[in-house]
């Protein structure tokens, strides 16, 4: 039996519950004021200039005024609606990305925390909502003139009624065109973001022009993806005003047979005039509704996955917490053990190491140094094999706990935005100033910290800008080293520093009590006495047996990428 496709998260949840109950009285409210209205209309014009008609000319304008109150309230209440919505789902959809889950081009995960949650929030905020008010609305107004007058109802009731026998039909079409257009826009996305990242390489090989073509086309199937889709929204919007044009007609077809008196046709006439906003919001709600269920095919399954890491991380917590107590962070050493880890299905080599010991590890492919990391670092415990560092295990630690025991620092992944004191005590938020500059001190960063007017609130951006690529490594090396956790981890990290750079990395390599696994490509301006881990394997079959899966890791990632393409 084939999966069920996840569902989005619930409206009906919460405060939202509220505010769609009130939705609905808003609705109930206009409808009742809107007969107010038609009574009012019809007893001005069908009675004598007397006390009572007077009356009826206040109720008529007071009508009119809350109608428009009740609007304006409408309006307040759907887009908090809608943004409490998206605030919920916003956060999920971070949390896939962080996950590493779906696509990862940074143009699609850009597009799909704008234009697919604003169409969720346009489906929300102005489809529903016209659902609850205008339906409501709607049946109200045509159930009391069944009952009042029958031939009015029937008259709107009948246009009404065509109108929703062929909206299924428009609906769908909708939908494919919306998914068309999404897709096409998804793509033009990521095609801008990667060439926008490699800007510097496309202009050394004077590609530029031909970059432009190439997002001039991407762009040029955007738009008639757009125009396709408008050409079936724009019939809808079509039919409803029309449907309500047509209303209108039967009820002035009603007077031209002699069925309506002229105050009983204005009467109508107002009723009809309140209805026709509610009507022409329907022709959106279509638009939206399938723009919302283009976006959701895709943003489902993430959502799904997302609250699913949430709430595995949650139950490692109190898994933790049931199995250790209040265990506090390690002392700062401890062994280190690595057995049956298989990142990517390679078999890596075992690992012990003592606190002290400086570990190179060593592969003739790079994509496997950085799968070993990753599985090192926050690998699946479901994936087999040990990773254990002062006592505890790495893969069963909660990320509370786990950032005690590991410092990583990579040259190869960005920085976030932030101020210094934030970015440096990043792993460890309370830590104190005085432990912040301790670590400052310890990579050489004091001078420049202490020269600048804003010291550690200083502010960086855009993977550290304005600062150098090498005293943004020392400041990743600072926050690595931050609690001096049992295990430091450096990622090429040399590679980005100068020469005082790597005089002050060679200190911190000489004096760390713990132990440190450093991926280098030039280990020898290390300066400090290394033991090899050679994760290729020891013997000419391990090795050919380690390059197959190695070059699989590109095949994998491109199928993963291009299922997720949409």
């Amino acid at each position: 039996m084939a999966a069920s496709t996840p569902k989005m998260p619930a409206v009906w949840r919460g405060r939202r519950r509220g505010m769609l109950l009130t939705l609905v009285g808003l609705g109930v409210a206009q409808a009742a004021l809107a007969l107010v209205m038609a009574f009012s209309v019809d007893a001005v014009l069908g009675g004598a200039a007397d006390a009572s008609t007077w009356l009826a000319l206040v109720a008529l304008v007071t009508s009119v005024l809350l109608i428009g109150i009740a609007r304006w309230a409408e309006r307040i209440v759907a887009e908090s609606l809608g943004q409490d919505y998206v605030f919920e789902q916003r956060r999920h959809l971070v949390a896939a990305a962080l996950g590493n889950v779906g696509n990862r081009s940074l143009g699609v995960i850009v597009t799909r925390a704008s234009n697919d949650l604003n169409a969720v929030r346009n489906w929300i905020a102005q489809g529903i909502v016209p659902l609850c008010t205008g339906l409501s609305l709607i049946g109200v107004v045509i159930g009391v003139l069944a009952v009042t007058q029958p031939l009015v109802a029937l008259a709107i009731a009948v246009p009404i009624g065509l109108m929703a026998l062929v909206l299924p039909w428009l609906a769908q079409l909708a939908h494919d065109r919306a998914r068309a257009l999404r897709r096409q826009r998804g793509k033009m996305s990521g095609h801008i973001a990667d060439t926008a990242r490699a800007g510097e390489s496309v202009r050394i090989a004077g590609a530029v022009r031909r970059e432009l073509s190439a997002v001039d086309r991407a762009s040029a199937r955007v738009v008639d993806a757009a125009v396709h889709r408008a050409q079936v929204t724009g019939l809808v919007r079509a039919l409803t005003v029309t449907t309500a044009s047509l209303c209108t007609a039967a009820v002035v077809l009603l007077a031209l047979l002699g069925q309506l008196e002229a105050a009983a046709v204005a009467s109508a006439m107002t009723l009809l005039g309140v209805m026709a906003t509610p009507m022409s919001d329907l022709g959106r709600v279509v638009e939206y509704r399938q723009n919302y269920r283009a976006a959701r095919r895709i943003l489902a399954p993430m959502l799904a996955q997302a609250r699913e890491l949430t709430a595995a991380e949650r139950a490692r917590e109190r898994e933790w917490r049931r199995s250790h107590g209040d265990a506090g962070a390690p002392a700062g050493t401890g062994k280190l053990r690595v057995e049956g880890v298989r990142p990517g299905g390679v078999a890596v080599p075992e690992l012990r190491a003592e606190p002290g010991e400086r570990v190179l590890l060593r592969s003739a492919h790079p994509p496997l140094v950085r799968r070993v990391l990753a599985e090192l670092l926050e690998g699946d415990p479901e994936s087999g094999g040990t990773v254990r560092i002062a006592g505890f295990d790495l893969r069963l630690a909660p990320a509370r706990f786990r950032r005690h025991l590991v410092g990583f620092a990579s040259s190869q992944l960005p920085l976030e935005r932030g101020s210094l004191r934030r970015l440096i005590g990043y792993r460890l938020p309370d830590a104190s100033d005085a432990e912040i500059w301790r670590v400052v001190r310890a990579v050489g960063l004091e001078e420049r910290v202490r020269a600048d007017p804003r010291g550690l609130d200083r502010k960086l951006k855009n993977d550290g800008a304005p600062w150098s690529s090498g005293d943004v490594a020392r400041l990743k090396l600072a926050r690595a080293l931050l609690g001096t956790p049992p295990l430091l981890v450096l990622e090429h990290l040399d590679s980005a520093l100068d020469a005082s750079g790597l005089e002050a990395l060679r200190g911190v390599l000489r004096e760390y009590p713990g132990i440190a696994l450093v991926a280098s490509h030039r280990p020898e301006a290390l300066g400090v006495t290394a033991r090899d881990w050679p994760l290729d394997g020891a013997d000419p079959a391990s090795r050919e047996r380690t390059a197959a899966a190695v070059a699989a890791f590109g095949q994998r990632r491109e199928a993963d990428d291009a299922d997720d393409e949409e």
